[in-house]
């Protein structure tokens, strides 16, 4: 059905532009800026080549713009030189007849000597270093090309982000949650142009930091930013790992436009100028669900009918006083699950719920940016967000004519005013300092009652308010010399609802042992406070009074400790070893010695608000090797393999130590792709990209069968709490794509393919009572999605 709804298109679209071949080059242009300082560099040198051959250049001018222009389209590789920094070198830059290719590049100022050695474009293996020159390990940058190119990441940043060594998913298909190096997802950050937002994820769970579909569209990502421990004094409120993502500004000489059609959604973007005689630019994506769009067309698209649509935006204006930005995401989304009315095709007791879900999560704010003599800049960033979650189950009642009756409902609301002003100075070369206080206001209103095996209700939450979270930080960037840099800083926490606190001293140092290898390590505290709904959680006593016990939470604390060595293997290979131990302690665990519950093995409140009092006495440990061999997009092709061995522990209340939900134990994954070259101009491009993963089963507590009969629902063996796993999970994914560069036109047609061989990977493990037997739930199995996307 969907191959026959989308090819006819797909050739419609193509076949109404025409086939122009002349004038089809492009406009690299920029600004080049101090690393540190972020002050504009002018008089540095720009090459643009391509196959080794130098095509066109120019000099930054005053305010660090360059431009080059009659580029043909391709791969280039692009060069900066100027006498007193360092070289740099940006390979593999894809130019492409629909869009301008606009670039910011940073300069490391030079402690050495002043001659200005030759560039050459022989080793690329700095190309991932993380954007933040503040951080030294356990860190890397992504390009929004990557979510593009890598099999099965379908543009999203959360399942390229599982490629990478240390992360695996919460072995849920469906999902993009991000576990890192064995810690649960809940321990992540997300941060959009510097401050904190919500899960940018449509159908997450609240509390949760994933979901099945991104909001983040790669038609306004830039480069950005993934840290997976040791991260710098900068980040807090996460003990796992950060996302730090950056938007694009828009083309400000240029309007240029782009959409795109496929299985997931329907998309459509722009950007520009508002005025020839301003540099303000503008840049809107909108998406709607393609199967939502689909619903007044095509009858019976199945039992679950999810739909969602997102909008995201920047509108950057300079002024003579620092340059204005206005951003926002946001996106609403429903699910609806209708039960069949007839208990004979019941297999379970999930078959008899009808359940439906509406979700709204969006963020807005305002960021300025104020460049103050040649050596400090101000950056002040407003943000306002909301994150709504309804959602209303039913069980059908075979002996009642199949009435229905209300058996959960939940209505939670949170809207989060955050303010993060920072200043940056760098005093010379060797030594720059930045600053910075997080602000941030938190209003709710939680309501959770359900019935789902009582006949009675009982309520979970009832509550509503606001609170304060204040942070602090100050990091220090020391080069010592051109071999030495010293990273070290500290970040203060406060949590105004029950007067927590934590301070968090961090230091990481690195050493050029020599141009091939490089050795670093890295220390840290982090501390992350449980979501607010935790402190709120209702119980009764034996006298049927209401409290709420978990209010005098601490927060969960961990310290970080990273070895690192990266080894340039040789032209565009990199090898590079992370050697890592994690202490976890005050775990909020049940008051109890004979529980085995821990708030580390949830995902999301759902895992919480039931669970009996906590204290924050539990602790844990996480440790490993990650390794990462890389051979970075050159020659048309690239690898990727990634492993990881570790373990995740937590010990109880009673002082028993078992192993954590997402200890997986071990993870690998092969990726890699290879373009070639076609048409006549040879300005075309046929790409095919694969990857395999091969990763431990997810844990799972053993069902207890004869316990589970006798109470008609699943009852396990706490004394093997995550004592098992399913098989191994394994899968392999494969992705085509065909770009088609016509005159200031680009077609790109998208066939990404998951589970290429069927492969049912065991999800977890229950008692069914219609059966009276210990059953498995399976993961999906094929899936191809495909895209068609158009830039004009």
């Amino acid at each position: 059905m969907l191959r026959q709804l989308f090819l006819p298109l797909i050739f419609l679209t193509l076949s109404a532009f025409p086939a122009w071949s002349q004038n089809n080059n492009q406009t690299i242009r920029g600004r080049i800026q101090d690393q540190d300082s972020e002050m504009p560099i002018s008089g540095a040198t720009v090459m643009v080549r391509m196959e080794g051959q130098v095509l066109n250049g120019d000099i930054s001018a005053e305010d660090g713009r360059f431009r080059v222009e009659n580029i043909p389209v391709g791969r280039v590789d692009l060069s900066v030189e100027l006498e007193g920094y360092e070289p740099l070198v940006r390979p593999n830059l894809m130019v492409t007849a629909g869009k301008e290719l606009v670039l910011t590049l940073d300069l490391v100022e030079s402690l050495g000597s002043s001659e200005l050695e030759a560039v050459t474009i022989t080793d690329v293996t700095a190309e991932r270093e993380p954007l933040n020159e503040m951080a030294t390990l356990s860190a890397r940058s992504f390009s929004v090309e990557e979510t593009k190119r890598y099999a099965a990441a379908i543009s999203d940043p959360g399942r390229m982000a599982q490629n990478f060594a240390g992360v695996t998913s919460s072995g849920d298909d469906m999902s993009n949650e991000i576990v890192i190096r064995g810690n649960s997802p809940r321990g992540m950050l997300w941060r959009l142009e510097g401050i904190e937002i919500p899960n940018p994820n449509h159908f997450g769970d609240m509390g949760g930091s994933g979901g099945p579909i991104s909001m983040l569209s790669a038609s306004t990502l830039s480069n950005s930013d993934f840290y997976t421990g040791a991260f710098p004094a900068e980040f807090g409120n996460a003990y796992s790992g950060v996302f730090d993502l950056r938007l694009r500004t828009g083309n400000n000489e240029q309007r240029e436009s782009s959409f795109m059609v496929g299985v997931l959604g329907i998309e459509a973007s722009t950007e520009g100028y508002f005025s020839r005689n301003s540099e303000a630019s503008y840049l809107i994506n909108y998406r709607y669900s393609t199967l939502a769009a689909m619903r007044s067309f095509v009858p019976n698209l199945g039992d679950v009918l999810p739909t969602y649509q997102d909008l995201s935006f920047k509108i950057n204006v300079p002024t003579q006083v620092g340059t204005f930005s206005v951003f926002g995401l946001g996106g609403m989304n429903a699910a609806v699950e209708n039960a069949i009315a007839d208990s004979s095709q019941w297999e379970s007791d999930d078959d008899r719920i009808n359940f439906e879900s509406r979700q709204e999560v969006g963020v807005v704010g305002l960021k300025h940016k104020w460049l103050i003599g040649e050596k400090t800049y101000v950056q002040t960033v407003a943000a306002a967000s909301v994150d709504n979650y309804w959602d209303l189950s039913k069980k059908m009642v075979p002996e009642n004519n199949y009435d229905e009756e209300d058996i959960d409902k939940t209505n939670f609301e949170n809207y989060q005013f955050r303010l993060h002003s920072l200043v940056n100075h760098k005093f010379n070369a060797r030594n720059t300092l930045r600053a910075g206080v997080i602000g941030s206001q938190m209003q709710f209103d939680y309501e959770y009652d359900s019935r789902w095996f009582d006949p009675e209700w009982t309520r979970y939450l009832d509550q509503d308010g606001s609170t304060q979270l204040w942070q602090g930080y100050a990091q220090w960037k020391f080069r010592l010399n051109e071999d030495w840099t010293l990273n070290s800083g500290l970040h203060g926490t406060y949590l105004a609802l029950n007067d927590s606190w934590a301070v968090d001293p961090r230091a990481a140092i690195s050493w050029q042992a020599h141009p091939q290898h490089r050795i670093s390590l890295a220390a840290g505290m982090h501390s992350k406070p449980e979501h607010i709904s935790t402190y709120f959680a209702e119980k009764s006593d034996l006298n049927g009074v209401r409290s709420q016990p978990n209010r005098n939470l601490d927060f969960t604390r961990a310290a970080h400790l990273v070895l690192g060595h990266d080894f340039n293997l040789a032209r565009n290979w990199r090898l590079k070893t992370e050697l890592y131990y994690q202490h976890l302690y005050n775990i909020p665990v049940e008051a109890d010695s004979n529980s085995t519950y821990a708030i580390i093995n949830t995902g999301s409140i759902w895992g919480i608000v039931d669970a009996e009092p906590l204290v924050s006495e539990g602790t844990g440990r996480n440790y490993g090797v990650d390794l990462t061999l890389e051979k970075f997009f050159a020659d048309q092709y690239y690898l990727l393999f990634t492993g990881s061995v570790y373990q995740s522990e937590f010990t109880t209340f009673g002082g028993e130590t078992y192993s954590t939900r997402y200890n997986g134990n071990f993870n690998a994954t092969a990726l890699g792709g290879k373009e070639w070259k076609v048409g006549k101009e040879k300005r075309n491009l046929i790409a095919v990209n694969g990857k395999a993963v091969l990763s431990g089963g997810n844990r799972f507590t053993p069902v207890d069968r004869v316990a589970s009969a006798q109470a008609g629902e699943t009852v396990r063996i706490t004394e093997q709490t995550f004592g098992e796993q399913v098989p191994a999970y394994w899968r392999l994914d494969a992705g085509f794509s065909y770009t088609l560069n016509k005159r200031k036109v680009t077609h790109t047609v998208l066939v990404d393919i998951q589970n290429l061989t069927n492969r049912l990977n065991v999800w977890s493990q229950f008692y069914n009572s219609e059966t009276n037997s210990v059953d498995y739930y399976y993961q999906n199995g094929i899936f191809p999605i495909l895209n068609y996307r158009v830039e004009f």
